[in-house]
């Protein structure tokens, strides 16, 4: 039995040996179909599932030490003049510095200190279009 050696980007039909596109779906001179490889599952979704089970309601419960991710689309935003919402915040991994009456204290990747706002949604006292709202933050994992 003689092989065919195929090139780049053909595939050959189990049925007929007739060389086809590596991305038909069926051959294109017995019309048989090919097996394809199934897609991959979206990872990212999954991963925000993982991260909306983790989410912090209470945030005086954690503590010095514990990893948090600030999700996106949370915390103060800037309402424009066609009304969208353009959130002004930090968003990514932090560790938890301190805790204070109205936020948290947080150190980011690059190792800067930030402070995440948790108190009640409010307007600013400087621009009636900007709008101090708490962030919404996921556990990740608890220090030590």
């Amino acid at each position: 039995m003689d092989t065919i050696k195929l090139k780049r980007g053909q595939k050959l039909c189990t049925y007929c040996n007739t060389i086809n596109g590596v991305r038909s779906f069926n051959c294109k001179s017995c019309n048989s179909p090919f097996t394809m490889k199934k897609k991959r599952k979206n990872t990212p979704a999954l991963n925000a599932a993982r991260i909306n089970r983790n989410l912090i309601v209470d945030y005086t419960t954690l503590s010095k030490g514990d990893k948090i991710k600030v999700l996106k689309g949370s915390g103060p935003y800037y309402i424009a003049e066609s009304g969208e919402k353009q959130y002004l915040g930090n968003k990514g991994i932090f560790v938890v510095d301190s805790l204070l009456s109205n936020g948290i204290m947080a150190v980011s990747k690059y190792g800067s200190i930030e402070f995440l706002y948790m108190g009640q949604e409010e307007k600013s006292n400087v621009l009636d279009n900007i709008i101090r709202s708490p962030y919404k933050i996921a556990l990740i994992s608890k220090g030590e």
